[in-house]
């Protein structure tokens, strides 16, 4: 599935697979919001979660400009442009098209890494200087499946053994030939390999948040392929993957739904695979959750279900709980051999982040970020915060979070919520 027909099937999918069984849920009313948000404008949208590079707060903009914040404030220490950015003309929701995926911050080099596309369509990864934004490297990074023009880097890059990855999926409305796809970049040779998705095409590869990093191996989930007959192959899709840092595919899990899974949209591709309590945890467009082992994901098998919900993202964890970002509000579950509901909080359906004792999640079709109880998920607070694209997630660096906004950053102070 396409990062954006997610978008579209938000309030059915949301609304159709909520959680049953014991979870309790949250109704009490936040207490009204004295929290200042301090506005910081730039030249364009923020999608991917800022990064944390301690002296600096990195975002990325979708006309390509990569600006260093003050950790302090806010306010612009320097920026870079990096390109002119894609401009779609059959299908997507985003547009101009330019850094989609968070940005990722190597404290060994100083470098901070994004994908932007340009123009033409061209995906190029840069290596920028923490210090005054001047590009030190460069890796061109179009897979070599499909048509450029509708693949589009949404999730956000990993940073794990000297190696940057950076997945692929298609657009809005899946138009187009495209296969997913993660490439898995050397920083010190800057050669490329590539892990590709799907053998039917499509398996878009769009979560937006980052892979789930293992002892010796990364995970990722991939959405719906092209097959979607019983009777068909297997076609690598509607599953999660473990690669190696060479982008190898070493073990891999799927339903045996997987192919009415691909043929209903209701894919595994959502949500990024996360670990907890020992476990992969991972949930599907069908409200389908499913607690697997790390070094034996189980191939196509019925896994150890549980009833979870449509999450779109990256979940939190906080030891044995995890705090999914379902469609219909955060969900929080205690994970042991199999995952119990414990709470429910509607509306706050964004990625969901920890930082002074609370779970933090937007409401981002209204422009909202909650900062939940993590014991009962009760609202102590709701607070304004401006337009949002989809799926945002703050940062939590220092005192303050810092969140992706339709022109830019906010920055808001955690502390005063007690």
């Amino acid at each position: 599935m396409s990062v954006a027909r997610a978008a579209g099937a938000l309030l059915a999918l949301g609304l159709a697979a909520t959680t049953t069984g014991c979870a309790a849920h949250s109704t009490a009313a936040p207490k009204p919001s004295t929290t200042a948000v301090s506005p910081v404008k730039l030249d364009g949208p923020v999608y991917g979660k800022p990064a944390d590079g301690g002296t600096a707060v990195f975002a990325a903009t979708e006309n390509d400009t990569v600006y260093a914040l003050s950790p302090a404030n806010g306010s612009v220490m320097w920026s870079k442009h990096l390109a002119e950015p894609f401009r779609p003309h059959t299908c997507g929701n985003i547009n101009p098209l330019g850094i989609t995926g968070a940005p990722a911050y190597d404290p060994d080099s100083h470098l901070v890494y994004v994908v932007a596309e340009d123009a033409s369509a061209h995906h190029m990864l840069y290596g920028l200087s923490a210090a005054d934004g001047h590009v030190v490297s460069h890796t061109a990074v179009d897979p070599p499946v499909g048509d450029r023009a509708y693949l589009q880097q949404r999730s956000a890059l990993t940073l794990w053994h000297g190696h940057v990855f950076a997945a692929f999926g298609g657009l809005f409305g899946d138009c187009g030939t495209y296969t997913g796809a993660v490439a898995s970049v050397d920083t010190a040779s800057g050669s490329v390999n590539w892990f590709e998705a799907s053998s039917s095409g499509r398996g878009g590869m769009w979560a937006p948040g980052s892979a789930a990093i293992g002892t010796d191996r990364l995970y990722f989930s991939i959405g719906n392929g092209n097959a979607v007959q019983a009777g068909q192959p297997y076609d690598g899709t509607d599953s999660v993957v473990a690669l190696d840092v060479n982008a190898k595919r070493v073990d891999f899990f799927a339903p045996v739904s997987w192919a009415s899974d691909n043929g209903s949209d209701l894919d595994l591709g959502s949500m990024n695979p996360v670990l907890a309590a020992g476990h992969v945890i991972i949930a599907g467009k069908s409200g389908q959750g499913y607690v697997l082992d790390p070094a034996h994901l189980g191939g196509i098998s019925g896994g150890a279900a549980f009833q979870a919900c449509s999450p779109f993202g990256a979940a939190a964890v906080n030891g044995d709980v995890v705090y999914l970002p379902c469609a219909d509000g955060t969900r929080a579950y205690r994970i042991g051999a199999q995952a119990t509901p414990l709470w429910h909080a509607a509306h706050a359906d964004g990625q969901p982040v920890l930082a002074d004792g609370l779970v933090w999640a937007t409401d981002y079709d209204n422009g909202m970020l909650y900062a939940l109880d993590p014991a009962t998920g009760h609202a102590a607070r709701q607070i304004a915060v401006g337009a949002l694209p989809h799926f945002a997630a703050p940062a939590a660096v220092g005192d303050k979070l810092f969140l992706g906004t339709a022109n830019g950053v906010a920055v808001i102070g955690t502390a005063a919520q007690r």
